[in-house]
């Protein structure tokens, strides 16, 4: 018998066991203290049943239920402050004072960083704040799709580290370039992008679409040329975007350094 994968009891497998048996592919399955066990009788089905269990775990853990609710807290709790927010701004209609980066001044027309220690959270905070329901539909999405791989993948810590990271600095550019009346999630979903992009090119396969980074780009040059705000799509974060996208892939750098030293210290 050969060994076909390990998971965790948490996950229902009725799916992939039915259609093992309507392959009519022999298996047993092993009931262990904390794990179920798959295991065939040829070789040769390893790994195609593997990738098919992949697929599947992937299209499970993607679904916005419960219990995946439960196993990515870092996720579900930004999610669930957005829509706090949503809530309390109207979509951006009232307070938004109290998400923005920075003071805004009309006339003349400048801004200005609040003062005091307890406003560094603004720093992170215009990512919870979102203009329009198409405007938090989508990036809700979008961060529910990829945040909830990556922390499964990465851990609870540094996926903390790296949504504050990606925040801070898609913030920054985009207050820099165009002021701070902005907000949304897109600046850390296009770092989410490029950090999954590096992480399934070099150390492990995430099961997100190869093409997902290449309709990023596309979009955000689209946005960055005013095509997509000419055809009523409203003005683009592109500032975010852009900087969201390059520290992402500068924090998969920091991230695989990290891991290479893990790796290094291990006892052989």
């Amino acid at each position: 018998m050969y060994l076909v994968f390990k998971c965790d009891k948490t996950i229902p497998l009725e799916a992939v066991f039915t259609q093992l048996r309507k392959q009519n592919i022999s298996y047993e399955v092993i009931d262990d203290a904390d794990e179920i066990e798959l295991w065939v009788e040829d070789k040769e089905l390893v790994e195609p049943i593997l990738s098919f269990y992949k697929q599947y775990l992937n299209q499970h853990q993607n679904r916005l239920s419960l219990s995946n609710l439960k196993a990515t807290p870092v996720t579900s709790a930004v999610l669930l402050i957005t829509l706090a927010t949503a809530l309390i701004t109207q979509l951006g209609g009232q307070w938004i004072d109290w998400f923005l980066i920075a003071e805004v001044q009309y006339y003349p027309r400048t801004w200005f960083f609040y003062d005091g220690a307890i406003n560094i959270w603004r720093f992170i905070s215009p990512i919870f704040l979102h203009f329009g329901a198409e405007h938090l539909i989508f990036n809700g999405l979008s961060f529910w799709y990829l945040g909830s791989i990556l922390e499964r993948h990465i851990g609870k810590s540094l996926f903390v580290f790296l949504i504050a990271l990606l925040a801070s600095i898609s913030n920054v550019s985009q207050l820099i370039w165009d002021g701070p009346l902005f907000g949304g999630l897109s600046g850390v979903v296009y770092g989410f992008i490029a950090f999954a992009y590096l992480y399934q090119r070099f150390i492990n396969d995430l099961n997100i679409p190869k093409g997902l980074p290449i309709i990023a780009v596309i979009w955000m040059l689209l946005g960055m040329s005013h095509v997509l705000a000419e055809i009523g799509f409203g003005n683009m974060a592109n500032a975010a975007h852009l900087s969201g996208l390059l520290a992402g892939l500068v924090a998969f750098g920091m991230y695989k350094i990290l891991l290479n030293k893990e790796n290094t210290h291990e006892p052989r």
